[in-house]
């Protein structure tokens, strides 16, 4: 082991018993490994969008972002298509369930986008750096 392993051993038995002791203060902090690999404490607002894990396919923000230009796209489409299907006599009455699931991704990536934005800006001000992505 070498010093900096134990120094950082140290400084986790640290960060364990401070989140032990604001757990029973009924405090809710978050134990998370950050970026440069040391255990912080974060509130959960801090945390904000970490992507990863098993399953997972949208893995950044910009990638939210992307994901939320599409489906925007895709619901002015369909918004589109049903006035221009009724006018030609035809109504496509499977464009409004598609165009609300659609409307409803596009919030849903909205505020995952606004809810990073708000953590980095919190995690900013406490001057504490991103959580990692996967834990190690």
């Amino acid at each position: 082991m070498t010093a900096d392993d134990a120094g950082r051993a140290a400084r986790d038995e640290a960060a364990r018993a401070e989140y032990q002791r604001l757990r029973e203060r009924g405090e809710a902090w978050r134990l998370m490994r950050t970026v440069d690999g040391e255990l912080t404490l974060y509130r959960p607002e801090e945390v904000g969008f970490v992507g990863g894990g098993p399953g997972v396919m949208v893995r950044t923000v910009g990638g939210l972002r992307v994901l939320a230009v599409v489906f925007t796209a895709f619901t002015v489409i369909l918004a589109l298509t049903l006035p221009i299907s009724w006018a030609q006599g035809r109504p496509f009455w499977g464009a409004v369930p598609l165009a609300l699931v659609s409307a409803a991704f596009t919030w849903y990536a909205v505020a995952i986008i606004r809810k990073e934005r708000r953590a980095v800006e919190l995690r900013r001000q406490r001057g504490v750096p991103a959580p990692a992505r996967y834990p190690y």
